[in-house]
């Protein structure tokens, strides 16, 4: 019988690509990106759509708390599939830090999800590599340079165009737009956090082991946080509360996955993705259009995360090709 490559060229050279890990590391970043999309219109339908629509929204704490609770139940079949090796933790210290971080972020994250439209929200996500190289500076004494003080200003740039331009139309004041831009600021701060700690558990520890706990750690951390506003879901959210926990989990395998074969840095441009399908999910499910300003603000926020990466990655490269210090 012929080989699929002889009968099918392009069959062939689909699967050469694929074998590449830089190209199976996009697709399961990618993926996780809009499987993450998918939960994030789940929020926004929850929360401020329901209070719009004069339904009972349910608090962010809670939405997180049933997204990681279903999440585990869809999970535990792929992290079982390893048998006993899932639960051998190499650093239980390094999976409760994450665990805090990674809490955290959900609530802030679903807290702007209930406050803004979700492409701000998400436009701010891509802030991330600027509090990486701001820690890095602060905690690690390392130097910031042009390029990155650069890419922090243009990002901060953006990041004011998305949401500063309604102080000059006198639709909001200035507290309460810095008190909105803390939610997902926070939440990108936490959630960088959460991935710096996920790659140096995956270096150690199997995918199913570093997504057991983090799912295990997180739900008594949101349980407890939900028990201050709770409110019974009615009938008709479980499985939308259900569905939203399988999107998790489906999101989590892809990018772990993506974690083990490819570098934080090579992935971050990927999940531009969720820019866009935030944009076409409030546009077509909440009639929430980007305002010129978002689009602008975006583009510079986007455009500083590329710039940064690229400067990063160069960086990396030139430190690795120096020549060593010859012996005394």
């Amino acid at each position: 019988m012929a080989e699929a490559s002889t009968v099918l060229p392009g069959v062939g050279g689909l699967w050469v690509k694929w074998q590449d890990p830089a190209v199976r590391g996009a697709v399961f970043k990618v993926c996780s990106c809009l499987c993450f999309s998918g939960i994030n219109g789940f929020v926004r339908y929850f929360t401020l759509n329901a209070k719009e629509t004069g339904l009972t929204p349910l608090p962010a704490t809670e939405l997180a708390f049933f997204e990681t609770f279903f999440g585990l139940l869809f999970i535990l079949p792929w992290i079982l599939s390893t048998g006993k090796v899932a639960f051998k933790a190499s650093n239980p210290h390094l999976y409760l830090a994450r665990a805090f971080a990674a809490s955290f972020g959900i609530i802030l994250w679903f807290t702007a999800l209930s406050k803004m439209p979700i492409v701000q929200v998400v436009a701010f996500k891509y802030t991330a590599p600027i509090f990486t190289i701001l820690g890095a500076k602060i905690f690690l004494g390392e130097k910031c340079g042009w390029a990155r003080a650069m890419a922090i200003g243009t990002a901060l740039a953006g990041a004011l165009m998305i949401t500063a331009h309604e102080l000059f139309e006198g639709s909001a004041h200035w507290t309460d737009i810095g008190l909105l831009i803390l939610f997902p600021v926070g939440a990108t701060a936490c959630y960088s956090t959460s991935a710096i700690l996920a790659k140096k558990q995956v270096k150690k520890d199997s995918p199913q082991t570093v997504c057991l706990y983090l799912f295990l750690l997180t739900l008594p951390i949101l349980g407890f946080a939900a028990s201050f506003q709770w409110v019974t879901p009615l009938a008709w959210q479980w499985p939308y509360l259900a569905i939203m926990g399988g999107l998790l989990a489906t999101a989590y395998i892809f990018l772990q996955n993506a974690y083990v074969i490819a570098d934080i840095t090579f992935l971050i441009p990927m999940s531009f993705t969720r820019l866009i399908a935030g944009a076409v999910i409030g546009m077509v499910l909440f009639n929430e259009w980007p305002t010129i300003w978002t689009g602008i603000g975006s583009f510079f926020i986007l455009l500083a995360t590329i710039s940064l990466c690229k400067n990063e990655v160069q960086h990396m490269k030139a430190k690795n090709d120096s020549p060593l210090p010859a012996a005394a």
